[in-house]
């Protein structure tokens, strides 16, 4: 009997110990699945050249990829909509740079702006109702705001200086690289043009600025030390933090939604230029790219997924 006992209690403690791993395993795949459906799947807006035909793709972290427009003329500078239903770019489709919004669901374009003179640079206001970018058609590169389907064009800027790169950050300022003197100059000003402020001074161009979502950190580039490098600025403290130190070019950077993550360009700007994602501390640089001529990344806002359409 005793013998009996002694093999029951022996099953049940192998029985226990089997269902324990069971559920442990169980427990780590649950864990995973969690993990990998949390985890932040990043898309990036570029444009790709091939043969001197310059289109808009999107790529992932993980190096798919896809393209959007199929033109023979320039597609360039993609920025989607904070709803996720737009991307305005610049193109070469009827002439010279003019602002264009592609429909993603629909798939029609629309020119939105049409003067004699280079139009670029587009950026939405954070509610998606507006658009600001670059005009040169006063004679100088002044910055211009329009309603999202193009009506409405008032000037931001309107002097001799070369006010480029705006964008509309969530506290409701537009940042643009402004010429001050010899360099250019990062500054913001309210959406109807006042209360214009330079934030920075000293040696070097500091260009393409764009304040974090939680509006704490300044984005740019520039080349304070020589070669374009990525900087970033605290408006707490005015520090100044270099994020990239390379041989080649690091320019045109932006921030992800979560402020998390920097895409960028790097190369020499000839026949070796690719798109690179890196952490917002500057470190565990990834490249994405690696052939054709690849430009003006920006992130899909909101975790949008137009790889998925």
């Amino acid at each position: 009997m005793e013998q009996i006992i002694k093999v029951m209690k022996k099953n049940i403690v192998e029985i226990l110990d089997i269902k324990l791993k069971v559920c442990l395993i169980i427990l780590l795949t649950i864990s995973s699945i969690g993990a990998q459906i949390n985890a932040q799947n990043y898309e990036i807006l570029y444009t790709k050249q091939v043969n001197n035909n310059d289109n808009i793709h999107v790529i992932n972290q993980n190096g798919r990829s896809k393209q959007i427009t199929d033109n023979r003329r320039k597609d360039s500078s993609p920025m989607l909509s904070p709803n996720g239903n737009y991307i305005v770019f610049a193109s070469e489709r009827v002439g010279w740079w003019k602002i264009w919004l592609l429909d993603i669901k629909k798939n029609k374009y629309k020119q939105l702006t049409n003067s004699s003179s280079a139009e670029y640079s587009p950026s939405w206001s954070p509610d998606g109702r507006q658009i600001v970018f670059v005009s040169s058609r006063d004679g100088h590169n002044n910055i211009y705001i329009m309603d999202a389907d193009g009506r409405n064009i008032n000037t931001l800027t309107d002097n001799k200086k070369s006010n480029v790169m705006p964008f509309w950050a969530n506290d409701n300022f537009i940042y643009y690289s402004s010429k001050v003197g010899v360099t250019y100059q990062i500054m913001r000003m309210l959406p109807n043009g006042s209360k214009k402020e330079q934030i920075t001074t000293g040696r070097g161009d500091k260009l393409m600025p764009q304040l974090t979502n939680d509006c704490k950190t300044i984005l740019y580039y520039g080349n304070a030390n020589g070669n374009n490098e990525i900087y970033i600025l605290s408006l707490k403290n005015s520090t100044i933090t270099r994020l990239t130190n390379n041989s080649l070019m690091s320019i045109r950077a932006r921030w992800s939604s979560d402020d998390k993550k920097i895409v960028f360009e790097r190369g020499n700007k000839k026949d070796n230029q690719n798109i690179y994602m890196m952490d917002a501390s500057g470190e565990n640089a990834k490249q994405l790219t690696f052939k054709n001529y690849n430009y003006a990344p920006s992130f899909v806002t909101n975790n949008i997924k137009l790889l998925e359409n």
